[in-house]
């Protein structure tokens, strides 16, 4: 299973926030919900998104920023906003007008200077808004944290990365906001099955309009050969692959794989693996119920004290000591990979 497809497949990415957020003017809503990954559709009217800390100044008015593909700009229906995390954003109408909300870690809703929000603009128990009514609308999807395997994915994508109308198939949006819109049996796990679609959708759309250089499990799908032993790390972590064996699926030479595998992944074959192995392992920490040998022996290692030694090189400290700051906190987003 490759980076994109692991990317909501963890215990920490399950169960994405959602709402519908219907303005009107004048708004905009300062975001530091410390997210580490946020889908925003626009589903009405115009909007507008950049990134907080190049838009607002101290009073929390909208300056001018240029738009762009990558970077945020105006936005409007049917054109979906990708924004990557922890750092905040703006999102508000297309005049620019000032602050009228904060979101803060915890989708905490405040006024600009502190005073409580959520009870004022809740519409029920996914709509929320200045306006129940209002001609803005956008869907807002964000999940917490996406774990050290989602940042293969998320490190690539540019803060935020606007994907145009057209780029998603849009009954997969008119779906997800008929959701949103009622209650139902089993609601919530419809709901987070379409938004993670979503996402994934997305983030293809904006790998194959934009493909990333500095995307290792990405580079090596034009080289068959490359693809073979990607594809079989990624699927099989557990086995105790060899540069020789993982050159005979793609029918090369020892030889031509690590050198073609090292010109366009970046890295040798086998650490190349080291690394996807320690990502799983670090997001499969986050189950509690595991044991640190049942996790080495499902991404390679011998042992469980095999995998610590190998955890603490990489990380700066074991196994047990991250498992306790997860059982405290959210591991902050970026930080970790």
């Amino acid at each position: 299973m490759d980076p994109l497809s692991q990317l909501l497949a963890h215990p920490r990415a399950q169960g994405a926030f959602a709402l519908l957020m219907t303005m009107r003017s004048p708004w905009g809503v300062h975001v530091a919900d410390q997210a580490a990954l946020t889908v925003l559709i626009v589903t009405g009217g115009r909007s507008r998104i950049v990134s907080a800390d190049a838009c607002l100044d101290a009073a929390g008015h909208g300056r001018d920023s240029s738009v762009g593909e990558i970077g945020g700009g105006e936005i409007g229906v049917g054109d979906i906003a990708l924004i990557r995390g922890p750092r905040p954003y703006r999102v508000g109408d297309v005049q620019g007008s000032g602050t009228i909300a904060v979101i803060e870690a915890g989708q905490r809703c405040v006024t600009p200077d502190g005073h409580p929000l959520h009870l004022t603009f809740a519409h029920g128990l996914r709509h929320w808004g200045n306006d129940p009514q209002g001609p803005d609308s956008v869907v807002v999807a964000s999940y917490a944290d996406v774990g050290s395997v989602g940042r293969f994915v998320t490190d690539v994508l540019p803060e935020i990365a606007v994907i145009p109308a057209g780029g998603l198939d849009p009954q997969l949006v008119a779906l997800l906001v008929r959701e949103m819109c009622r209650d139902g049996l089993g609601q919530s796990v419809v709901l987070d099955r379409l938004i993670d679609v979503i996402t994934v959708e997305t983030i293809r759309a904006w790998a194959a309009e934009h493909p990333p250089v500095d995307a290792p499990w990405l580079a090596g799908v034009a080289d068959p050969a490359v693809k073979a032993a990607l594809d079989a790390m990624h699927t099989r972590p557990e086995h105790a692959w060899t540069v020789a064996g993982l050159a005979r699926l793609g029918a090369v030479s020892r030889a031509t794989l690590a050198a073609r595998f090292s010109a366009l992944v970046g890295l040798p074959p086998l650490r190349y693996l080291a690394r996807w192995r320690l990502a799983l392992a670090r997001d499969l920490l986050a189950d509690r119920s595991l044991t640190l040998d049942a996790i080495a022996a499902r991404v390679g290692y011998s042992s469980g004290f095999a995998l610590s030694a190998a955890f603490s090189r990489a990380y700066g400290d074991g196994p047990a000591a991250y498992r306790r700051r997860l059982a405290g906190s959210v591991d902050p987003v970026g930080t970790a990979g």
